[in-house]
């Protein structure tokens, strides 16, 4: 019972303009000349058909009896970020702007390749397509918009975040452009989706309601799903408690969603894995509904470092956030990354953690990546982190400390190419985060409350203590931002 994997180059695309080289995994027993074409399942991102484990998760589930045979076709991503996307539009940056090439490719040139060379059907309800983050999105995008040609997708932490418009340009909900793109249109009778996101995907909340934005983002389009009368049986959501954006998590999942996909007869899904209580029928489809209750899904499940915590008086003084006549006008972005009544001393705890499960497995040659030109690396974006921490306590050390001495500002462009951020190891900038996240902590930890309320002068405006508390770990919590939503993609 063991499926077979060949390696196809043969397909060059006229939509692409480029070869395309597909990973097709056969199902044990394959006959070409079945009198029965096969099911087929098209994956985005297809280079990572080994790392999500996929073979040896098909060789199980064939073994155990509960898939009916079925053809793999993994499609090798090229340019992701300009491939992907929504098909009818790319996103506020420009990215996804071939996103519609790559559907026509899809629909012209490789199921009708795949149909031709490996007995598999063109019946669309026996079609569906996947994939993982930015992959998720465009497989849900296609079957939505396509289906007379598949009617069933799977998203695995889907980027349905997709917007028009910045986060600091004005933006709102009615951004985004998949519910955009879900609200303009209806389903199809049979469309079917299985979609899936874990509470440790990101940490992102843009509007601080206690939801992580890939958490609210898929809820929501599940509600305007509902709304725009897709029945409820026809989703299949699991929210995964500990899940994370990666490729182990997505493969913990696979079986599930293979079950779903091409179950057979006589197999039972089950409840989905790890799934959160929902209060009721239609309603736990909506964000909305789900907000009474909920603690804040930041990464709290992960350890946090060992370090010492405040003070309960600090802690409980701190969760106040500062007045704007504390600090510049310009770091209001920063302290609002804190959500109201979250401690930023907790924050600061458990940042370490989501910034190396981000990083988790990447080469220092990925982290000198740059997303666009003139713009800082992975590495020199994590040393600016640093250098800012460590000028923010060194502001705060003084003020707490009664020095009312006007202190100076820095010029960060000038500091990071004098860094020399991308001649270092990934690893020792890392043992350099934990050394002055440490120190950071040991320190905000040993003040008291009325120490937070002393208030000096830097860059010319005035800054309290409390205020350089909440700075700290909502400037890093900005760049984790971009770090998730314009590197990160760019090496899925």
């Amino acid at each position: 019972m063991v499926p077979t994997v060949r390696r196809d180059d043969s397909l060059t695309s006229l939509h692409l303009q480029r070869p395309v080289r597909l990973e097709v995994v056969l199902p044990p027993g394959y006959d070409a000349a079945a009198s029965a074409p096969y099911p087929v399942l098209c994956l985005n991102d297809g280079q990572d058909l080994w790392r999500l484990r996929l073979p040896a998760t098909l060789r199980e589930l064939y073994r155990r009896g509960e898939l009916r045979p079925f053809v793999l076709v993994a499609v090798h991503a090229h340019e992701r970020i300009q491939e992907y996307g929504t098909a009818s539009q790319p996103d506020y940056m420009g990215r996804g702007s071939r996103a519609g090439h790559y559907a026509y490719f899809i629909r012209e040139e490789l199921l009708p390749h795949v149909q031709q060379h490996y007995h598999v059907s063109a019946d669309p309800e026996q079609v569906v397509w996947a994939g993982c983050s930015l992959g998720g999105l465009a497989a849900f995008d296609f079957v939505w918009h396509n289906p007379g040609v598949a009617r069933r997708a799977g998203a695995f932490s889907p980027s349905f975040w997709w917007r028009r418009r910045a986060l600091d340009d004005g933006y709102t909900d009615a951004d985004r452009i998949m519910h955009g793109l879900v609200r303009a249109t209806q389903p199809h009778p049979q469309h079917q989706f299985w979609l899936q996101t874990g509470t440790l995907d990101e940490t992102n909340d843009r509007n601080q309601n206690g939801i992580i934005d890939s958490i609210e983002d898929t809820l929501d389009l599940m509600a305007l799903l509902a709304r725009q009368g897709l029945p409820e049986a026809a989703v299949r959501y699991a929210e995964v408690v500990g899940g994370r954006h990666n490729q182990l998590t997505w493969a913990r999942l696979l079986p599930d969603f293979l079950r779903w996909a091409f179950g057979a007869a006589g197999t039972a899904l089950g409840p989905p894995p790890n799934e959160l209580p929902a209060t009721s029928p239609a309603g736990s489809w909506s964000s909305r509904l789900r907000r009474a209750g909920r603690r804040k899904l930041l990464p709290s499940q992960a350890a946090a470092p060992a370090t010492s915590p405040a003070p309960p008086s600090a802690m409980n003084h701190l969760t106040t956030r500062p007045g704007a006549a504390e600090y510049a006008p310009y770091y209001d972005t920063y302290i609002r990354l804190i959500p109201e009544g979250h401690n930023p001393l907790q924050q600061l705890q458990e940042q370490p953690t989501v910034l190396k499960q981000l990083l988790q497995g990447l080469t220092d040659e990925q982290a000198r990546l740059r997303y666009a030109p003139g713009k800082w690396s992975i590495k020199e974006s994590l040393v600016h982190v640093l250098d800012t921490e460590r000028i923010f306590a060194y502001r705060a050390l003084r003020i707490a400390r009664g020095d009312t001495t006007p202190l100076p500002g820095f010029e960060q462009n000038d500091y990071v190419p004098a860094s020399g951020a991308d001649e270092r190891s990934l690893a020792d900038i890392l043992r350099e985060y934990d050394a002055v996240r440490a120190a950071t902590l040991s320190f905000f930890s040993s003040l008291r409350p009325e120490d937070y309320e002393r208030t000096g002068t830097a860059s010319t405006f005035p800054v309290s203590v409390r205020a350089l508390a909440y700075m700290v770990p909502g400037h890093e919590a900005h760049h984790l931002r971009l770090l998730t939503e314009r590197y990160l993609p760019l090496l899925e």
